[in-house]
């Protein structure tokens, strides 16, 4: 990933550099904007064109503005950068994903302030419970692999000429083990919504992963009757 300062305290992530021109046509918004995707508290997410070509702009709102998410940026770094260099490890450790084309930041006081990313546009659609078979395949794939996923829920897998693409998937080490594994499993069983159970066998790391989805699921309740929702 290359690194450029295109202004006072403005940095451009990128690995070709034709972005710095696709970078331009969305600062100066020369572009088309085809449907919104996402917009609410936490990020905009927009479906574009450029050039005749589709693309995903994302805005992660929140985290631009929340103030313990901008200190964090100062160590870490932004949300846009990070998903963009996500997005090219899963290019690069064999996986489907959409093409990273770059991401922009601004920052203050070494902190990111304002950012967004640019990635190009997958024609397909989430997957479905008749598809559970592939995704949890490729799940498996990714776990075999000392990784996961980071939110396993089938909206976050695509299909695309019969292909299965990682989107929204936050690669990580897993850094849990088998436990790590049957959480995630879980939390897939737990997006088909018909009470189905795909992980094999009934040893503790499941029974362990079954007992912290449902205090999860009892700490959600308690804050939102908190919250008087």
């Amino acid at each position: 990933m290359k690194k450029k300062e295109i202004g006072k305290n403005s940095y451009l992530y990128f690995e070709n550099d034709s972005a710095e021109s696709l970078y331009e046509k969305i600062k100066n918004k020369k572009y088309k904007v085809l449907k919104v995707l996402k917009d609410d508290k936490r990020s905009r997410v927009l479906l574009i064109s450029m050039d005749d070509k589709k693309y995903v702009l994302k805005e992660p709102k929140e985290k631009n503005s929340r103030l313990w998410q901008r200190i964090v940026s100062i160590f870490r770094g932004g949300e846009s950068s990070r998903e963009f260099q996500n997005c090219e490890k899963i290019l690069e450790m064999g996986f489907k994903g959409a093409k990273p084309i770059f991401a922009w930041e601004r920052k203050s006081w070494g902190a990111v302030v304002e950012s967004y990313s640019l990635a190009e546009f997958i024609e397909g659609k989430t997957t479905g419970v008749k598809d559970i078979n592939p995704v949890l395949k490729l799940l498996k794939e990714i776990h075999g692999k000392g990784y996961l996923h980071g939110d396993s829920h089938l909206g976050n897998f695509m299909i695309s000429e019969g292909a299965i693409y990682l989107i929204d998937c936050k690669l990580k080490r897993n850094a849990m083990g088998r436990f790590g594994e049957a959480y995630e499993i879980k939390y897939l069983e737990n997006s088909c919504h018909d009470g189905r159970k795909l992980y094999e066998g009934n040893d503790l790391y499941y029974w362990s992963a079954v007992k912290m989805d449902e205090y999860f699921h009892w700490w959600r309740r308690v804050k939102n009757k908190i919250r008087g929702r």
